[in-house]
């Protein structure tokens, strides 16, 4: 079984980070969501009826 809650050590810069693993997990599919709906919205937007 996978630990949800254990911590993911890393660093950015000169700066340690720790965060548990299902929070890190949940950043990255929000990013991703926001990502994919962002690109669909600007090729909707960019590819408008132009008349």
């Amino acid at each position: 079984m996978v630990n949800w809650k254990k911590p993911v050590r890393f660093k950015i810069g000169d700066v340690p980070w720790e965060i548990p693993l299902n929070v890190l997990l949940l950043v990255i599919a929000i990013t991703l969501v926001l990502m994919a709906g962002g690109a669909y919205l600007g090729f909707q937007f960019g590819s408008g009826s132009t008349k």
